[in-house]
């Protein structure tokens, strides 16, 4: 495929992902290229990449130029980003087939407009909402610009072992006689970080259940869960199912493991992995099973709640979250992250363990949300993270606070957030 057929995919896969805003882009991006088998390895690498690089330049490209027009960000990032000259543009949009269309007078125009070169605000320069600056700056003060910096690069591609069915020496050695560069994360004592992003799907570890796909933060967050095997464990917003399936793996298959979230797809979805990884122990509830849920209160040893959030930890992962951030959506979550960790905290025993997770960076969803917490609820108190942390992962632990905030700068991770709570055997009043 040639250069500018690559272009015009990109501005048709543009398209339809701003056509699309209730659908991730990564998920409209797998749909396109299912549809479009013709398009070969190589060139589905160069679309994917141009089109992630345009969502993370979104409010830059919109500040020269105001645009939700696919072509015309395409034709904004080519000339302000990659600094390319008309005549070079003109090159690339050609009357030929497959290929973007000849630049028009207008566009023409709005090319000579551009000054690359131009000094720009602070959220442009570092592409975020305007918004979200005095929450970022609030939740790290000394490092602020960092952190914007590290949350528009590319993520890393990291790997988590199944425990169940291989180790992280085995996995790693194989590896290495495929020829796939891979080292050992710094922090996850189960996470694998390779070199180069691959396509996994037909490859014996993963088709055997070995390994899964997962931030290493997301595996840090499992682990600090501290389950063991013939607990009972609850994982009240399972989604897919990505820590249920480590929880599980700590858990050797002994105990029990309730997945429940609100959407009966997304559990259907879980299924499917924990069977592949090997998986037993377990049963999917959805949170509407009020019935269910009534009997349940007291009876688990762990309560995981991986509370829905504005997602500012993922964005270096999904730029397309940035795009549709609100402040009326923050305040809708915190609302609902608040009613979902009251009612998820009925169901710890008495010396159980309560663990509030986020993949935000914002301490309104994150710290804000465990102090009302635990003043409103006498009968919890918080563990120290670095206590939990020396009894379930051998590497030092990355903070001295009570709580822990994976930070993408600072730890190389998905932004992720976790405290751990205990629900007290008696409570004086």
């Amino acid at each position: 495929m040639k250069i500018p057929a690559r272009i015009q995919s990109t501005i048709d896969l543009l398209d339809i992902i701003f056509r699309s805003p209730e659908i991730p882009a990564d998920k409209v991006m797998t749909s396109f290229f299912r549809e479009r088998r013709f398009i070969g390895g190589g060139d589905r690498r160069a679309i994917a990449e141009l089109t992630y690089a345009i969502l993370r330049d979104y409010f830059k490209l919109n500040w020269f130029f105001k645009t939700d027009s696919a072509r015309l960000l395409v034709i904004v990032y080519l000339t302000v980003i990659e600094k390319k000259s008309l005549s070079s543009l003109e090159s690339l949009f050609v009357n030929e087939i497959f290929c973007p269309s000849p630049l028009t007078s207008a566009e023409i125009k709005i090319i000579k407009t551009l000054k690359p070169d131009k000094s720009l605000p602070l959220w442009a320069e570092y592409n975020v909402p305007e918004d979200i600056i005095p929450y970022l700056e609030e939740s790290f003060p000394s490092t602020f610009k960092d952190e914007l910096l590290a949350l528009n690069k590319q993520a890393p591609f990291d790997l988590r072992v199944n425990t169940l069915k291989n180790s992280l020496t085995i996995v790693l050695k194989q590896f290495e006689r495929d020829q796939i560069e891979a080292k050992p994360t710094p922090l996850s004592p189960i996470g694998i970080r390779l070199v180069k992003r691959r396509p996994l799907p037909d490859y014996p570890l993963w088709k055997d259940g070995s390994i899964e796909v997962q931030d290493e933060g997301s595996q840090l967050i499992a682990l600090l869960c501290k389950a063991e095997p013939g607990m009972s464990v609850l994982d009240y917003c399972a989604g897919a199912g990505g820590k249920s399936l480590a929880i599980a793996a700590r858990m050797q298959n002994k105990g029990h493991l309730v997945l429940s979230d609100i959407l009966e797809w997304r559990l259907k979805r879980a299924q499917e992995r924990l069977k592949r990884a090997g998986i037993h122990n377990y049963e999917c509830r959805l949170v509407t099973d009020k019935h269910w849920f009534k009997r349940q209160e007291k009876r688990f040893d762990r309560v995981l709640v991986d509370a829905p959030c504005s997602g500012t930890g993922t964005w270096r992962r999904n730029p397309d979250l940035k795009m549709k951030f609100t402040k009326q959506d923050l305040l809708e979550l915190t609302q609902k992250q608040e009613e979902i960790l009251n009612k998820a905290s009925k169901f710890v025993k008495p010396k159980g363990l309560l663990i509030y997770a986020t993949c935000s960076l914002l301490q309104v969803e994150n710290h804000q949300q465990i102090k009302n917490f635990l003043n409103h609820h006498p009968d919890f108190g918080l563990i120290p993270i670095e206590k939990i942390w020396k009894e379930t992962i051998e590497s030092s632990c990355p903070t001295q606070d009570d709580m822990l905030q994976l930070s993408t700068f600072l730890h190389q991770t998905d932004g992720f957030f976790v405290s751990v709570l205990e629900r007290k055997a008696s409570v004086d009043l």
